[in-house]
């Protein structure tokens, strides 16, 4: 498994809400260790905007941040938010229309391509734009991919796997370039451990 080795990472929503709802599993110490060290300006972290869109007050449940507001202030004071320009949703509705499907499954009956998510496509296309506008090369995608399956079944499409079903990455330039951005599950390389440990 590939760890992390950068100090700029773009958190995919579901990073930041496991972390608060302390259901990071193995991945809990190192997610700490990206925002601790972001705080102190050792890392740099990005978070798209439509996360706050995702912290409905009603499912909000208090734990390691005792209100809605104190987890917003906690964000915006370690992250920068991104917010989606014109042309960045115009790559988000281009990664959508794209045919995500595994080469195999082509050629097999009933095996429909998958479509990305407008919530995944919009963090996408905002790392992306992080990574090239902003130029951050070694920028790395950290993303939880629960619905990731060995066997490539269901229906969600897998982030962590982009280029298992980028049959188009020859044609279009933004499945391209998706799937050579750096996803990754949080994982950092702690000083003091020999060994970085998967997250869960």
């Amino acid at each position: 498994m590939i760890t992390s080795s950068s100090d700029k990472h773009f958190l995919h929503t579901s990073v930041v809400l496991r972390h608060a709802n302390g259901d990071s599993g193995d991945a809990e110490q190192h997610i700490e260790t990206i925002l601790t060290e972001a705080a102190v300006a050792k890392r740099r972290v990005w978070v798209s905007s439509i996360l706050f869109a995702e912290l409905r007050p009603s499912t909000f449940v208090p734990g390691r941040f005792a209100t809605l507001f104190e987890l917003t202030r906690y964000i915006r004071a370690l992250a920068t938010l991104v917010t989606p320009d014109p042309n960045t949703m115009i790559r988000v509705a281009r990664l959508r229309d794209a045919k995500w499907q595994r080469p195999a499954d082509a050629h097999q009956p009933g095996g429909k391509p998958r479509t990305m998510s407008l919530g995944d496509a919009m963090q996408i296309a905002s790392a992306l734009w992080v990574k090239e506008a902003i130029g951050v090369p070694d920028l790395e995608f950290l993303t939880f991919d629960d619905w990731c399956s060995d066997d490539g079944k269901g229906d969600r499409l897998c982030l962590l796997h982009l280029q298992d079903y980028a049959i188009e990455a020859k044609l279009n330039a933004d499945v391209k370039a998706a799937v050579r951005l750096t996803r990754l599950e949080p994982i950092v390389h702690a000083q003091s451990l020999p060994h970085s440990v998967a997250a869960g």
